[in-house]
């Protein structure tokens, strides 16, 4: 009988995606990952897993989950950065674990209830989209090591969210263990930028004039694209356009001017190794949004170039673009810098 080891977060999608083995005759174990004080959901897990009768293990991940998550989160932010934690979490901490637990129960897999799906096709393994465009999570994906993906199963891939909860309906998975985690969870109820400690005051400068307009109390509290919070009156509306770490700037100006065509990426990771230097693809930079054409060259084996077709509104430094051709994933890295007229 084969054997899957499911990540089980206490919540909905971690359940039904154990469920759905269960119904299959496989053997199934679950593991909750403590990556923080006081982890919210422990006892809704716990409880997952005695409805199933699965065995749970509880594995203690702070001390890596504070080294590579949290503690670079708040150092991106005072470098005027806005960071991707869940990238990070699912390519430094989730996946390495689930692959080293499943190896140390010998199980022949492992699983997590994310949106995305897995296709193994000619003794290659490639990472796709779930159905469910409304709730795709593979842009979440696209940093962790692609030899995962040929014991990697994604089994919600195959269903939208509203099948999920019906079937979580339909075999009486108790009520509470349906609640959805929060986007950052070690924040809890609080914001970023009610944690980190003030940071040095600086000039907030209307691009397209180069004036100085109004002055900010630290560039962690914003982001490209950002509108509220700025604290300027303006007979139009204001966006943060840019952030200038080295004379620590926030620029700010029409929507129109956070629109933008070109970027750059590194700390690439391919899950499907590009065959030429430069190649036409659907691009993400920011998980609610639809792919848009552009064209990429790859100018090292750590850094590429992004020309989108038309205008995207506020590629970020600090956030993912994910490369994908139709519905597989490519690859992607961290936007570095934006190519801007001032």
């Amino acid at each position: 009988m084969e054997k899957v080891v499911v990540a089980m977060s206490g919540g909905i999608d971690s359940a039904v995606t154990a469920y759905l083995f269960i119904k299959e005759k496989r053997a199934v174990e679950g593991v909750f990952f403590i990556l923080f004080d006081e982890p919210p959901n422990i006892e809704l897990a716990k409880k997952t897993a005695d409805f199933l009768r699965i065995k749970l293990h509880i594995e203690d991940l702070r001390e890596d989950f504070k080294r590579y998550v949290i503690n670079p989160f708040f150092e991106r932010y005072k470098k005027g950065l806005t960071p991707n934690p869940c990238i990070l979490c699912n390519k430094y901490i989730k996946f390495p674990a689930l692959k080293r637990i499943a190896d140390k129960v010998s199980a022949n897999f492992f699983a997590t209830g994310h949106y995305a799906r897995v296709l193994k096709k000619n003794d290659k393994c490639f990472l796709l989209k779930g159905i469910d465009k409304k709730k795709d999570q593979s842009y979440f994906l696209y940093g962790i090591n692609r030899l995962f993906l040929n014991q990697l199963l994604l089994p919600l891939g195959e269903y939208t969210k509203q099948q999920v909860k019906e079937i979580a309906q339909q075999a009486q998975i108790p009520s509470k263990v349906a609640e959805e985690s929060a986007e950052v969870c070690f924040l809890k109820d609080k914001r970023y930028y009610e944690i980190l400690k003030p940071a040095s005051y600086g000039p907030i400068i209307e691009a397209s004039t180069g004036k100085i307009i109004g002055q900010h109390g630290g560039i962690h509290l914003f982001t490209i694209g950002q509108r509220k919070r700025l604290g300027i009156s303006s007979p139009y509306p204001l966006y943060v356009v840019k952030i200038e770490p080295a004379i620590n700037a926030v620029y700010v100006d029409s929507k129109e001017k956070a629109f933008m065509k070109e970027f750059y990426v590194n700390q690439l990771n391919w899950l499907v190794e590009p065959e030429t230097n430069s190649f036409t693809c659907d691009v993400k930079i920011r998980y609610a949004m639809n792919p848009e054409k552009a064209f990429v060259i790859i100018i090292d084996k750590d850094r590429v170039r992004v020309t989108f077709d038309e205008p995207q509104f506020a590629p970020t430094p600090g956030q993912s673009a994910v490369f994908y051709n139709d519905e597989v994933v490519l690859g992607g890295g961290i936007i570095t810098e934006t190519v801007q007229g001032f």
